[in-house]
């Protein structure tokens, strides 16, 4: 059987205040706009920009109410127009355990101020952990603490730690340190987790990646049902280890791209710690269903495809991944780290057939017809 085909689209000309490039910010889908906020290019940047897929249009809303400062490697989850924001470093050595949220349909931003759990303590200030929506409760997993009271000293403590927030109402939000079942993943940051409806209804969270020292190439599931964690048996051309990388859903397929790798992969080392490591360009894909790594055939026009990276963002408008920023490098040279300042879109799918073609109109030289536009469709080839 061949490979499904996918194809990277470079997204030029775009109009308004572009954002400067920058890695560890974050994005989240609300229809077709793309929301970016925080990360970081010599400083926290704090500015919230939206991309307008459809208008090809980036614009800076007048925010307002209890703005956040900026931050890096913070989690991000979007639940319609409610978007919330969590944790991350906000200056050098100093994480948050902060929560935010920004109503879009305003743009009005307000720090909440959830209840800990009745069975322990509250989350600690942290980076690179992640914030899934599965449902309606969002999943906080792992990333990274720093143990030390002094900012300017950092002994990092990697978490594996699991919490719940039940968003419904964020007026009497509870932090809930659920009860699990099985071996959780061992402790990570910078890795990623999506979460997945199968066809029976079931939810799972997807965890996968990260660091803990050295690059992690794991794959978890959480059945949310009997909250059990599992590490399935995968098939298929498994991908290098990785962190900073992302990751997104698309009905059974997890797409994965770029990240930190390490440079050499040896059997003997994995173990030991690596010294160095080099931004990846590769992408790949998981099933879900089959729980298998699958080879894609990316149909590419000159080389079009965006080059390595890690701390980009992701985001799934309409079937399409959009991919943002980053930067590139190797880990012994960070004085040759640039940050990416484009805008790619991957085509997973081909469009489907518009909805039937209508006549509204016809006269003696002209005909009128009508058709249901299709969001992800260039152009339309109209047979009469």
């Amino acid at each position: 059987m061949a490979a499904p085909s996918v194809k990277w689209n470079r997204v030029t000309n775009s109009s308004g205040p572009i954002p400067r490039p920058r890695h560890g910010h974050r994005a989240v889908a609300i229809k077709e706009l793309m929301v970016v906020f925080g990360g970081g290019n010599e400083g926290i940047v704090d500015e919230l920009h939206v991309y307008n897929t459809v208008t090809n249009q980036w614009f800076i809303p007048a925010v307002r109410g209890d703005i956040p400062p900026g931050c890096a490697a913070y989690g991000f989850v979007c639940d319609g127009t409610r978007l919330f924001v969590f944790g991350g470093m906000v200056e050098y050595g100093r994480y948050s355990d902060d929560l935010y949220e920004l109503q879009a349909s305003r743009w009005e931003w307000k720090k909440l101020s959830p209840r800990p759990p009745h069975n322990g303590p509250p989350p600690l200030p942290r980076l690179g952990h992640s914030f899934t929506l599965v449902g309606d409760q969002v999943f906080l997993f792992g990333g990274l603490a720093n143990e030390s009271d002094d900012p300017k000293t950092n002994i990092p403590r990697y978490l594996n730690d699991l919490y719940t927030l039940d968003i419904r109402n964020p007026n009497s939000a509870v932090w809930e340190v659920p009860p699990t079942y099985g071996s959780p993943p061992p402790p990570r940051e910078s890795h990623t987790a999506v979460g997945w409806k199968d066809s029976n209804g079931h939810q799972r969270l997807i965890v996968y990646g990260g660091m803990n020292g050295s690059r992690l190439g794991d794959l978890w599931m959480l059945d949310i049902g009997p909250m059990s964690w599992s590490c399935p048996v995968v098939s298929g051309p498994c991908p290098l280890p990785r962190s900073l990388h992302s990751a997104i859903c698309i009905d059974d397929k997890m797409f994965v791209f770029g990240g930190w790798v390490p440079l050499v992969i040896d059997e003997m080392k994995l173990s030991s710690h690596e010294k160095e490591w080099k931004c990846s360009d590769n992408l790949a894909t998981y099933n879900l269903r089959t729980l298998a790594w699958e080879t894609v055939a990316i149909e590419s026009v000159e080389d079009a495809a965006p080059r390595a990276r890690a701390g980009h963002s992701s985001v799934n408008i309409n079937s399409r991944m959009y991919l943002w920023s980053g930067r590139d490098g190797y880990r012994k040279a960070w004085n040759n780290q640039v940050c990416c300042k484009d805008l790619w879109f991957l085509e997973t799918k081909k469009p489907p057939a518009p909805t039937r073609v209508q006549l509204v109109r016809a006269s003696t030289h002209t005909l009128e017809v009508s058709w249901g536009s299709v969001a992800i469709a260039d152009a339309y080839l109209l047979q009469i």
